[in-house]
């Protein structure tokens, strides 16, 4: 057994460190999943709820389930305590702390994958209950806070896979009705319900998820890029005959689609006050140095003295510039898939064979 536990301090402590070093040889620990576990020690509170969604990404890659469930049991945990209220979060609002101060939550479609994920594992154990309560917890947390710009448009695009398989659900626990509905919304994007004699379920999860970049002059501006070598089509052969898994979400644009986020606004303003500051100190500078000179030369001690205060309020001034920090939080969940296709198939036999 491991805890997923670390230090509540943001920087990990000795004791951290120390136990990262024992998880590097835990014999009880699947050997992939060790880095994983060390570095949720290494890298102390702020990145806690990150590294266990990576950890949870692994262990399920890995087929280690009961980590997999513990990890994201914990993540989902962190998701709903934190907040504005926290205080690396207010810190973060200061012009001298960048973004990444606060401990990372994760953008909405990194929330909406960790419930997605949790709903997926309760799945497989046909815990219809819990894995309905997940997938309609991923469209609460898609719910928009967004500001539109004309550069930033709030699209709000509802996650097709997780109503499909809160229908799923429904089915299972005898609730046909709220089924239909939820399958309704989902052929809006192109998944058709299943027939009745539907018994076997197949998710893909495909490619790597979008990649967070730093954009504007000081990197104030949270962007997106989309992963290279992205996998279009996964095509599933049922005995002897072949099948597409129909693709609904894309989470580059579940990422994109969001308008502008609140940090966003804050660090612009962050950026354009070190701006500001830059400017002011390279003026008062450059004058106070001509103002020394000058007054040096015609022998106007004021003068000179007035210029050496220019000068030295603005070295004041650029030191103070170079202090704020307006950029973006670009720590990301980098093991997320690109695509999520689902396709459900009617048995032919007691022995039905899947390939992918």
């Amino acid at each position: 057994c491991c805890f997923l536990g670390c230090s509540s301090s943001s920087d990990p402590t000795r004791r951290d460190l120390a136990t990262a070093q024992q998880l590097a040889s835990d014999p009880n620990l699947p050997e992939n999943l060790r880095p994983f576990y060390q570095r949720l020690y290494w890298e102390g509170d702020s990145n806690a709820t990150l590294n266990r969604m990576r950890l949870a990404s692994a262990a399920i890659q890995g087929e280690h389930w009961q980590h997999a469930e513990r990890a994201l049991d914990e993540a989902l945990r962190d998701i709903e305590t934190l907040g504005p209220a926290d205080e690396r979060s207010r810190k973060a609002l200061s012009e001298f702390h960048a973004e990444d101060i606060k401990k990372f939550k994760g953008e909405p479609y990194e929330r909406s994958m960790a419930y997605f994920l949790r709903g997926l594992l309760y799945l497989r154990t046909r815990d219809w209950s819990n894995a309905r309560a997940c997938f309609k917890s991923v469209q609460i947390q898609n719910i928009s806070s967004g500001i539109e710009t004309e550069d930033s448009k709030i699209q709000n695009l509802p996650w097709a896979s997780a109503d499909w398989l809160e229908g799923w659900c429904n089915r299972q626990l005898h609730e046909p009705s709220e089924a239909e509905r939820c399958w309704k919304r989902a052929t809006l994007a192109h998944l058709a319900p299943p027939s009745d004699s539907d018994r076997i379920l197949c998710v893909a999860l495909l490619g790597w998820g979008p990649i967070k970049i730093p954009e504007g002059k000081q990197g104030e501006q949270l962007a997106y890029r989309k992963a290279p070598s992205q996998t279009t089509q996964v095509r599933v052969r049922s005995n002897s005959s072949f099948q597409s898994i129909p693709l609904a979400d894309d989470l580059y644009l579940q990422a994109t689609g969001r308008g502008l986020r609140q940090m966003d606004v804050v660090n612009k303003e962050k950026a354009e006050t070190k701006e500001g500051m830059q400017t002011a100190g390279n003026v008062l500078t450059m004058g106070g140095a001509g103002a020394t000179v000058g007054g040096a030369v015609v022998g106007d001690t004021t003068v000179a003295a007035a210029g050496l205060g220019a000068f030295a309020a603005g070295m004041a001034t650029q030191g103070v510039a170079s202090t704020m920090n307006p950029k973006a939080d670009t720590r990301t969940w980098d093991l997320l898939p690109a695509r999520i296709g689902i396709l459900s198939l009617t048995p032919v036999s007691s022995k039905h064979t899947l390939l992918f």
